[in-house]
């Protein structure tokens, strides 16, 4: 065994630098595309002046739910400054928020609480005012509701004393835990789900997943070169047999590949903040296994490394548009238990084992050694 591991490594050392490029594809490639997407998407937001004339409560929580939203870049000027670069049409329009807006929202007022200024090229006028005029009426909302709740207290004369705060925080709670009120703009489009709200998302290991097959499958071109016939000839002068070299063989891939694998994990979960588990360990390393061994099965089906390249490329697309990572192709695709049999994706995307084509790749890993041992026998 230690002859065959001397062995590999004197044909990477030959390769190393094209055998690192496929290696790293995965992380590299998974970093690249979502941290030039969300720059993308930065650059792309609205960009709008918002004045603030008070430093009060309700003024500043106004402001953080409007630099929250994914449709504006908010700048926060002066009203001489805001005018200014709107006129310039740096800023697509401009908000401003009044001295004495907190006291008309504790009073339940509901008109003349923003002042807003456009010109004829504010494309995204219209949306960006309804998204702040709903926020502003879930505090005046918020509000009207707390002061009746108060005066019912003294009404009936309660023993607990609320305050505006109390039944404001407990609102926004409530808010926050059952999602009662949920305001979300989505431009030129129409979300079925609330719970996303950015205008493009990938998920990063959804990416990953994709980009480790294109990289795994070309990387187990090796099999095709060693079934060439001027190599395979020294099957009779070596001493392990044909199964116990390439299971052997196998295994050092796979360990190779799991260690870039622990790399992308300890990467993505420090650079963009991805939650790791132990179920997530085992769901990675199940769909490694699979991913290998499937690898293989398809590599020793060809003579050609051309059409294999051809065909994994192919295969990659499959999968990626399957999987509805690169594509959204979750609204005419149907979903049930028989997506998993279709997508060997499908588990590892839902932080699950990888069962069913575990079992099927080491079955036709199996099925090759076993028929060509019999066949040299």
């Amino acid at each position: 065994m230690t002859n065959i591991l001397y062995t590999r490594l004197l044909l990477w050392k030959k390769k190393w630098l094209s055998m690192l490029i496929w290696l790293v594809l995965p992380i590299v490639g998974t970093y690249f595309i979502i941290t030039i997407t969300d720059s993308l998407q930065e650059d792309s937001k609205v960009p709008i002046g918002l004045v603030i004339e008070e430093q009060t409560d309700i003024a500043l929580q106004l402001l953080n739910s409007i630099q929250e939203s994914e449709l504006v870049r908010v700048i926060k000027t002066t009203e001489e400054d805001a005018l200014y670069r709107l006129e310039k049409h740096e800023l697509d329009s401009v908000y401003i928020i009044h001295e004495g807006f907190e006291e008309a929202i504790l009073n339940g007022k509901r008109n003349k609480l923003l002042s807003s200024y456009r010109t004829d090229l504010s494309f995204a006028y219209s949306p960006v005012k309804e998204m702040i005029v709903s926020l502003v009426q879930e505090d005046t909302g918020r509000s009207k509701a707390a002061h009746y709740i108060i005066q019912l207290n003294e009404h009936y004369q309660g023993e607990n004393s609320w305050t505006w705060e109390d039944i404001s925080e407990k609102s926004i709670e409530i808010q926050q835990d059952e999602n009662l009120l949920y305001t979300a703009f989505h431009y030129n489009d129409s979300a079925e789900s609330p719970t996303e709200t950015s205008l493009i998302s990938w998920n990063t290991w959804g990416l990953w997943a994709i980009l480790s097959v294109i990289s795994t499958l070309f990387l187990s071109d090796w099999i095709i070169r060693e079934k060439a016939l001027a190599v395979s000839t020294r099957f009779s002068f070596i001493k392990p047999s044909h199964f116990t070299y390439f299971a052997f063989t196998i295994c050092i891939y796979m360990a190779l590949f799991f260690l870039f694998d622990i790399a992308s994990l300890t990467i993505f979960s420090i650079v963009l903040q991805e939650k790791v588990t132990i179920y997530f360990l085992v769901s990675l390393l199940s769909f490694r296994i699979m991913l290998t061994l499937l690898a293989f099965s398809l590599a020793h089906s060809f003579k050609s490394s051309g059409m294999y390249y051809g065909m994994a490329i192919v295969i990659t697309l499959i999968a990626a548009t399957i999987s509805g990572v690169v594509l959204p192709v979750n609204g005419f695709m149907l979903k049930g238990p028989w997506t998993e049999i279709i997508n060997p994706l499908d588990a590892f995307l839902n932080e699950r084992m990888t069962v069913l084509w575990l079992l099927i790749s080491m079955i036709l890993v199996l099925l090759i050694l076993t028929r060509k041992e019999r066949s040299n026998a």
